[in-house]
């Protein structure tokens, strides 16, 4: 066995126990687990499994690639871009949700009526009518 499978091996094992870990801790859904344990077991068996490398050869050739590297490249580009573009739509997501939640507090904030405790009661704000300007 060479050092760079040794390496793939042990690196896919110790990020498959940390991805389990984390789905044990609940900081990971069941779906994202999936995802990353297949994605690490597929490494575990590159590195260790040298027939599962040949068969790789074969399913790169039929689509037309001419190495395994070029295989993997290619969709871990297109996944990398996938993966951004949820990340940038979650990031939205959760902006919107923190405005939402922002301009709540906010508005409760507005409406409390005891501001100066020592200078006496003032009365809340109250929004403007559309005729006054």
């Amino acid at each position: 066995m060479e050092p760079y499978a040794i390496a793939a091996g042990a690196f896919g094992a110790a990020m498959l126990v940390f991805t389990t870990y984390e789905l044990l801790r609940r900081k990971m859904s069941l779906l994202g687990y999936f995802f990353w344990a297949i994605l690490w077991s597929a490494l575990i068996l590159v590195g260790v499994v040298p027939q599962f490398y040949s068969a790789l050869l074969l399913a790169t050739q039929a689509l037309g690639m001419y190495t395994p590297l070029h295989f993997v490249t290619t969709f871990s580009i297109l996944i990398l871009f996938a993966v951004v573009y949820y990340l940038g739509k979650r990031i939205a997501e959760l902006d919107d949700r923190l405005t939402t939640i922002v301009h709540h507090i906010a508005l409760q904030n507005a409406n409390i009526t005891d501001v100066n405790p020592g200078k006496g009661k003032e009365k809340p704000l109250e929004p403007r009518s559309s005729t006054q300007t």
